[in-house]
Order: structure tokens, then sequence, then C-alpha cells
């Protein structure tokens, strides 16, 4: 039973007998709204005796509460114009549970909430010609940089300050046979210095959450750091002498070993790969950073599409992390991929299953303008309207 103490209220509002009433508790036991079943006296009736004890009358706001998909908490300035500079809180329904809130934090939110979009229609022509446009591209080049290790100088920024100060952040998952291994360790640009001084048992319990990235390594790229991680001298080789070849088409040819540009690579035979990387990256999660399966939400996930400059097939690990919904329009879940490929179905069609091959995309990333896409046009307000969120009707924190 919990005991709250009754506001004062004002002469206006009191009852005619209302001296008892000025220091009286109330004694809850159970709350609900029922304002949808009153009859207009009723009604009016409660609203006189919440009047009574100064308690505003707001169950017609309250009853809107957790019906819409999303409920926002955002910093206002004094105009009341919403500033994304400082991020915003999100409550997400069906995901979060009620009043509970995750932090999306200002580079995602000022990139995602925008009028400037582009929407383009895929076809099995497009994804034939987006998947030539990706293989005929390098190897991600801050990837393969972070690869080389300490074998050229001056040396990769997030190798000496962040692997170096904090190597245990980062976790190579071997490959299959003679497979694509995978790079795991923290997206950078969205996380803070907490990776290089080595606070990170609670980044689940903070608001910024966990964000990791998961790389695919193919034996034709520099293994520098991989065999730093595994205690072994920097050879400055690929595997085997095998020639080093960062040009991903070629690499294909040349090693016999399929080199992941993005989902467009996967098929049912990659199954497997898939599920170690699932299970390889949960437990870096528990291991290293504390996560709980039980009470914190992870999230795996693929984009696409890809710009051509990130085109090497990357997972995305976040713990309690909020997200925008046109960020998640193009996201396709680690578990939705494998059971898709283990139905028989081919990736082409869970992409164009995806709003029917229709993608929206920030104008900002250039999505729309990769080799192989269609032709793109504004969308209409209303085929964008469920990809923004709320942020005028949500709560402002002053």
């Amino acid at each position: 039973m919990i005991s709250i103490q009754a506001l004062q209220p004002t002469t206006a509002t009191l009852p005619a007998d209302s001296s008892h009433s000025r220091h009286q508790t109330l004694d809850v036991q159970a709350v609900r709204n029922s304002q949808a079943s009153l009859k207009p006296h009723e009604s009016s009736t409660i609203r006189r005796t919440l009047d009574a004890y100064g308690i505003d009358d707001n169950r017609k706001t309250l009853s809107q509460l957790n019906q819409d998909k999303y409920h926002v908490l955002i910093k206002h300035d004094n105009s009341g114009t919403a500033d994304l500079t400082h991020g915003a809180y999100i409550s997400k329904q069906s995901e979060d549970d009620y009043g509970s809130f995750r932090w999306l934090n200002p580079r995602g939110l000022q990139k995602y909430q925008t009028n400037d979009l582009a929407q383009v229609t895929l076809t099995t022509t497009n994804l034939a010609q987006l998947k030539e446009t990706y293989k005929n591209e390098n190897a991600t080049q801050f990837l393969v940089e972070l690869l080389r290790g300490n074998s050229r100088e001056p040396g990769d920024k997030v190798y000496s300050e962040v692997y170096k100060k904090n190597p245990d952040v980062f976790h190579y998952s071997t490959p299959l046979g003679a497979g694509n291994g995978f790079l795991i360790y923290p997206n950078i640009p969205y996380m803070s210095q907490t990776y290089t001084t080595g606070q990170i048992t609670d980044l689940a319990s903070r608001p910024e959450g966990i964000q990791l990235t998961a790389w695919a390594v193919h034996p034709a790229v520099p293994h520098d750091l991989i065999q730093e991680m595994k205690g072994a001298p920097s050879t400055g080789n690929a595997p085997a002498n095998q020639k080093e070849e960062l040009n991903q088409y070629s690499a294909e040819l040349t090693s016999g070993v399929k080199s992941l540009t993005s989902i467009l690579d996967l098929e049912q035979a990659d199954v497997g790969m898939l599920e170690k990387l699932k299970q390889d990256s949960l437990q870096h999660l528990v291991d290293i950073y504390g996560v709980s399966a039980e009470k914190d939400k992870v999230n795996l996930f693929f984009h696409f599409p890809v710009a051509p400059s990130t085109a090497t097939l990357h997972l995305h690990v976040w713990v309690n992390k909020g997200d925008h919904p046109l960020n998640e329009s193009r996201a396709f879940g680690i578990d939705e991929v494998i059971q898709h490929l283990k139905g028989g179905g081919n990736i082409n069609e869970l992409i164009l299953s995806r709003n029917d091959g229709q993608f929206i995309l920030p104008t900002k990333d250039m999505l729309h303008k990769i080799k192989g896409m269609p032709e793109s046009k504004t969308p209409m307000p209303a085929d964008y309207s469920e990809l923004k969120l709320p942020i005028g009707a949500g709560a402002s924190i002053r």
C-alpha cells in the first residue's frame, strides 16, 4: 500500500466541509484509467473531487499514453523548438516496458530526423547491379588501416588509441574453414572515450548503451592486428603468404574465398557462419561488458543498402540503444536473415519483401545515387510520416 500526501487546495476549490481534508493522506491500492466508461455527470463529479485536492484533471492526456508507437523525451529551447544536439530518449511500443526509455545519440538523431529524403523502389535487376557495384569496391579503408596494426607508421588512431589502451574490447570471431572471420570492436565515431579508459563494465546501464560492429575480414586483407590479438608477432603478410588484395572482386577471384560486401552476398551456405557470428558477438557482450540476456535489450542487424565506402559486410551490435524509425527501415536482423536462408529463401526475396522493395533514404548519405540504384523521387509526406519521430508531439525536457 502506497501513502501519498495530499496537496493543500486553495479555498476556492475546497468543498463545504473541508477542514478534515487539509492534512489527509490517500491510501492508494490500485489505479486505473476509467475515463472512457464515464458518463458526463460522473466525469464532472470526479473533476470536482480532483480539484478539491489540488490535482490537475489530466485524464484525457493520460488516456493517450502508451497508444502511440513512439514516445520521445527531448530538450526544447525557450521558443519551444526541439534541440536535436542533445539527443533524445525514446520509448517504442511493444519493445520497451511502459515508462522505459532508451537514448538516441545526437549524431543519429540529427542524421535521420530530416525532410531531405529520397525514395527508391528496388527490383531484382537493381540488386544485381548493386552487388556488382559493391564487389568492385576495395575493402573498407578504415578497417584495412586498423588491420595493419603497428606494421605501418604512423599507425591507425583506433589501433594506437583504443586497441593498445584497452585490447579486451576487440574480439576476433574466427572463420569456419578458410572463409571470412569477423573483427568485433566499438563503433568509435558513435561512442565516448570510456572505451579508452577501461570504464566499460557499466556501459549497458549508461544512457549511451553499447554500440559495436563486427566487420568481415577476408583472407586477402592485412592480418597484422589479428596476429597480434592471437599473441603472435605481426608479419605484415596475409595468411599463408597470400598476396594482399584489397579489391574485393579480385580478392574473390584469386583466393577462391567469397568476398562479403553486403547482405547481397549471403546465401544458404552461410548460415553456419552467421550463427557463429551471432553466438560470438553475444558471448563477447557477456564476457567483456557484463550484458545480461534477461535484463538488457540486444539488437544484432545488418543495414541495406550501404554506402560503397563501407561495402564490407558488417553486423551492428547494439545493447540498450534507442534507434530512429528511418534507420530501422533498412535494418535486417541477423535472426531474420538466418531464418529466411534456412527456409530456402534467397536474400533478394527478403530485401524486396521489405515494403515491396521501397526504401526511403536520407539524401545526405547519397545512397540513392549509388551505381545500380533506380531513379529516385522525393517521397510524399504520407509515405515517410511513420519514419519520423513524433518530436513535435513528444514531451520536452527543459
